[in-house]
């Protein structure tokens, strides 16, 4: 199991085969300087498509000789990206990852059908990993970026997605919570109604691999006493591994939270599809950025 992104950094730098991820519109510094370091640190090999002269530009600006370095010259974004995902389905890439170009762009080729990259009725979703220091752990947000207000069914889907990460983290049977601005059920609130009817499924065996319970509030979720002082008995509260957002401006606003009020190690991965999709912000830090492609790689 790991408790921090040191740990999963040095187990990936110990695999013989390294993985190949696919940049989309590689022709930008902040990418390249992620991908540079990724390298450096063993985590993965990349394909670069783009504008090679202004690849080849940048490469040299960081000191990296280009020559070593596999290019595909593409400058057209829209088909730069179908490009990531042809190599992606024909396995000569991993993973996935966004450049100089358009989220929606990117998305369309993730999901044409000639590819078959994301299952009929799979759903993709987007988890951030957290460093959670107070307790010497890692904490799992989901969905922060990609499902802006999931119905129940998406719900389930997204809290599996998650827990499938979780395993690959070393987490047997994750903890998660349904995160909901009150510990009880309201009507008003449908969010803990769908909280309450996911904890039901978990209890009865429709969602496995996991302890589910909820609605909990975030403090609830996360700190012990918290729970306790409310009298609230559950396994999971103050000890949640996943905390499973109510819509994406909540989870949105929490991650941002983590990194700019908090300060915390993070690292995000969108998963459902049948490759990993590294999907970073512009804003966020060059060590964030490493530990998405860690996650992905992972």
């Amino acid at each position: 199991m790991y408790y921090n992104f040191n740990e999963m950094l040095n187990a990936i730098r110990t695999k013989t085969d390294k993985k190949i991820v696919a940049v989309a519109a590689a022709h930008d510094h902040e990418v390249l300087e992620c991908a540079t370091a990724a390298r450096k640190e063993q985590i993965a090999d990349f394909i670069l498509i783009g504008n090679t002269e202004k690849i080849k530009e940048i490469l040299i600006s960081l000191e990296e000789d280009p020559d070593t370095w596999t290019m595909i010259e593409e400058t057209d974004d829209a088909k730069a990206a179908l490009k990531a995902v042809e190599l992606a389905s024909e396995k000569k890439a991993d993973a996935l990852m966004k450049g100089l170009l358009h989220t929606s762009l990117f998305l369309r080729a993730l999901f044409h059908k000639e590819y078959g990259l994301v299952p009929p009725k799979a759903l993709v979703s987007q988890v951030t990993v957290a460093e959670y220091t107070t307790q010497h752990r890692l904490v799992l947000l989901t969905d922060c970026a990609v499902n802006v207000t999931p119905n129940y069914a998406e719900k389930v889907q997204i809290l599996n997605n998650a827990v499938s990460l979780a395993h690959r983290l070393g987490m047997d049977c994750p903890k998660v919570a349904c995160i909901t601005p009150v510990e009880v059920i309201n009507e008003k609130m449908p969010e803990t109604i769908d909280a309450a009817m996911l904890s039901k499924a978990n209890e009865r065996g429709q969602i496995k691999g996991c302890l589910v319970d909820g609605p909990l509030a975030l403090d609830n979720a996360l700190c012990a006493e918290a729970a306790k002082a409310k009298s609230i008995q559950s396994p999971v509260a103050g000890y949640a591994d996943i905390l499973l957002m109510p819509n994406l401006c909540t989870g949105n606003a929490m991650d941002k939270s983590l990194r700019y009020f908090a300060e915390l190690k993070t690292g995000s991965a969108v998963i459902g599809a049948n490759v990993p999709i590294i999907m970073t912000s512009r804003s966020d830090s060059a060590q964030n950025k490493l530990h998405a492609i860690a996650l992905s790689v992972l």
